[in-house]
């Protein structure tokens, strides 16, 4: 039978449980934190913590590695204070992207990267569910594992994203699991990407690890504004450089402040996974995906290379951003037929699995 408790007995905080020889997390713990411009939701153990911004996007804000105390997660240097709203301007080089990006992990949908028109719905760069508020709607706690559900609905379509994170006592891996639900009778092809931004001490000295074989460069409508040959197409991962002709070796992460800047696509892979790894330090962060749902990744390499907006000649970035569709305009990618599609009044679901890790290869190899 139940007691009620006394008045003598003053309900407490539970803390987070900790070892009393380490201080470590002998379980993993999900709570709020409070700052002055946003309300995050903090899931960690004793080898990551991981910070969720709901009210913009479901954003990964921050992703460290406890024992190190290393961030993987990019801060833009112009997003401080955040910022929390689009300007009332037009769409026009990404401004309704970097008005609100002050750095994080996102998810694209469901136009791809480029701004444009969705059955008549106007969407800016990367979408808008990168930005609108998402709610969460549960969130289970257990010894042994933590998990939460964010649910984000698009404003100017019928599609909801629902993300599902989970974490483990002991486990350097986070669980997603990724579904993209259409309230709408009618099938809809969407153009699916993650973003994480990537950036912090990791960079220095690292190279980017992908089974993969080609890589590309997209037809740039203006092939003068950028430092890699626009249209080429050849093996993993090397590209030729506009001016010169030198072979750039994509997979190094240039020094901050070198002025490279450079955005490939990354094809032909033998598995879905991929690493910012930095031999130095013996550590990585690691990306597992299914190949099914994105057998495409894009990567943006930027040590100071935007002279002008919206960097401004600063950011230090690398990204790895598995894609269900090549680069590409979301009408010519229709007309290819390059488009996965959401059941009228169904679902498309995906998992990926992300952390820190001690191998080039992660646990996948």
């Amino acid at each position: 039978m139940a007691t009620k408790r006394s008045k003598q007995q003053p309900k407490t905080r539970r803390k987070p449980a900790q070892t009393r020889s380490s201080g470590k997390l002998s379980r993993p713990v999900v709570r709020w934190r409070q700052t002055p411009e946003r309300r995050l939701l903090v899931l960690e153990n004793a080898l990551c913590r991981v910070e969720v911004w709901p009210e913009q996007g479901g954003a990964i804000t921050s992703y460290v590695h406890r024992p190190t105390g290393i961030d993987i997660i990019w801060r833009n240097p112009y997003g401080q204070p955040p910022r929390l709203h689009m300007l009332d301007q037009p769409i026009a080089a990404g401004s309704d992207l970097f008005d609100v990006m002050d750095g994080s992990w996102y998810v694209s949908l469901p136009n791809g990267f480029f701004a444009g028109d969705y059955y008549g719905a106007p969407l800016g760069t990367h979408g808008e569910l990168r930005c609108v508020p998402w709610t969460v709607t549960e969130i289970k706690r257990g010894a042994r594992e933590i998990k939460v559900t964010l649910r984000g609905p698009s404003v100017r379509t019928p599609l909801v994203y629902v993300r599902e994170l989970t974490l483990r006592a002991g486990s350097p891996l986070m669980e997603w699991r990724e579904t993209v639900q259409n309230r709408s009778a009618e099938s809809l092809p969407i153009a699916w990407l993650q973003h994480p931004t990537f950036g912090g001490p990791l960079l220095d000295g690292a190279r980017l690890i992908v089974p993969a074989k080609k890589v590309a460069v997209f037809k740039n409508d203006n092939p003068e504004a950028i430092q890699l040959k626009a249209g080429y197409s050849g093996d993993w991962p090397y590209v030729p450089e506009r001016v010169g002709g030198a072979m750039r070796d994509c997979s190094i992460v240039p020094p901050a402040g070198s002025g490279f800047d450079h955005s490939v696509q990354i094809g032909e892979f033998s598995a879905g996974r991929g690493c910012i790894w930095n031999d130095k330090r013996g550590l990585g962060f690691s990306m597992q995906w299914d190949l099914n749902t994105y057998p495409h990744a894009w990567s943006w390499n930027s040590a100071g290379g935007i002279k002008r907006y919206p960097l401004w000649g600063e950011g230090h970035i690398i990204t790895l951003q598995p894609s269900s569709s090549p680069v590409g305009r979301f009408p010519d990618l229709l007309a290819a037929n390059q488009l996965p599609v959401v059941p009228g009044k169904g679902e498309i679901s995906t998992v990926m699995h992300t952390g820190f890790v001690h191998s080039a290869e992660g646990p996948w190899a």
